[in-house]
């Protein structure tokens, strides 16, 4: 090895071979971290770490089988300005006696109503909607997940209607529309309870149930949602004086915000959330929502192009079908567009020559990197060392 060029004990690569050498420290298909601790400990050039990096992320197979990204930060939005104008709705079920629960959820107030349904086609839905709608009114804005009731060309022609503007979350991603999710866990968590108890009638612990929550003071807005819905606590079994309550909405809209933005804060540090740079145009990978097998990769093997992007919402056109699709962009790992294969399959044995053969060094070169000559220390004059044991 006394014509090439060391730094240290690793050898020097040249600019013509460092993409082969790379290419040969990603065997395996190790990360970034690994590849660089391989090339560390036998070879150096300028800028390695981010000839890795960049290998790493043009590597295809690395891309679908890596793990997701940390989520986004929280997106909070305002209160709105009244009572039943903008309603979140979910279907909660099936279950055990194959029912299914419509619940509904007033951003506003927190108001929370139920119908139980046997049946939850589109026209099934759309009456019970109704059914509601009678009582409260019709809302301005309607949210909604993607079940087949809520995305059915009769609802959609039942909101056209009755001018109500449908929003529907992104699939795959029920924290869009959280408020009616977390209702739905409460319910669920209070039927499990109705179930150990042995009651014989779970619809009326589910009644006695809401009457509980509309007329307690909620946690964020700290006003009873009946409150905020109707300007009056509902009346339970609790003693009370109180018939009326003089409702300050500015103020509660404010601590509806500050409590927001200080519980978004605080779990975006717990999650470890971090916005990601996905853009308009850039190349992606989507998450397998159902994986086949233990093996399965955790993202598809399709390409997609965003097309769109909104806030945490992403709308994709596929690149080899033309379809398109929404998803969260934490569902989303990016892959670059011009990873070109490389025709090179020189063998080990042929690079090691090669490179031995491209680090003859010049004499310049050679006068540089001459190692200086080692002495003794001078702390070590007064003892006899091994090497001198050995030699005599």
């Amino acid at each position: 090895m006394e014509d090439v060029v060391m730094r240290g004990d690793r050898l020097i690569i040249p600019e013509k071979l460092q993409h082969r050498v790379i290419q040969c420290a990603h065997d395996g298909h190790p990360g970034m971290s690994v590849m660089k601790r391989r090339l560390r400990q036998k070879v150096w050039w300028p800028k390695i770490d981010e000839q890795v990096e960049k290998c790493v992320k043009d590597c295809n197979a690395c891309t679908i089988v890596s793990a997701t990204g940390p989520p986004e930060p929280m997106l909070r939005s305002r209160m709105p300005t009244r009572a039943w104008s903008d309603v979140a709705i979910d279907f909660l079920g099936p279950l055990p006696s194959g029912h299914n629960l419509l619940v509904m959820v007033d951003y506003f107030s927190r108001f929370a109503e139920v119908i139980v349904m046997k049946q939850i086609t589109a026209d099934l839905t759309i009456k019970a909607l109704f059914e509601t709608f009678s009582r409260f009114g019709i809302p301005e804005v309607m949210r909604s997940d993607n079940g087949p009731q809520f995305t059915s060309e009769s609802l959609r022609k039942f909101c056209r209607e009755y001018g109500i503007v449908q929003q529907k979350t992104t699939p795959y991603w029920p924290q869009a529309n959280g408020e009616v999710e977390r209702m739905n866990n409460t319910i669920l968590k209070r039927l499990r309870i109705s179930e150990e108890l042995n009651s014989s009638d779970w619809k009326w612990d589910l009644r006695n149930f809401l009457l509980m929550y509309n007329s307690t003071p909620h946690s964020v807005t700290g006003v009873a949602p009946s409150a905020l819905m109707f300007g009056r606590i509902l009346r339970d079994k609790l003693p009370s004086v109180q018939e009326s309550t003089d409702l300050l909405t500015e103020s509660i809209r404010d601590r509806d915000w500050e409590k927001k933005v200080t519980t978004a804060e605080s779990e975006d540090k717990r999650r470890r959330a971090k916005s990601n740079d996905l853009k308009e145009g850039d190349i992606v990978v989507t998450k397998r929502i159902a994986k086949d097998n233990k093996l399965s990769s955790n993202f598809g093997h399709e390409q997609f192009e965003i097309v769109k992007r909104s806030g945490t919402d992403a709308e994709l056109k596929s690149l080899e079908t033309g379809k398109k699709y929404h998803r969260n962009v934490t569902h989303l790992k990016q892959v670059n567009r011009g990873a070109e294969p490389h025709e090179d399959d020189t063998s080990f044995e042929e690079l090691s020559s090669d490179i031995t053969e491209s680090l003859v060094p010049s004499n310049e070169a050679t006068r540089l990197r001459e190692r200086r000559e080692q002495k003794q220390p001078s702390y070590l004059r007064d003892y006899v060392t091994a090497i001198e044991c050995n030699d005599k």
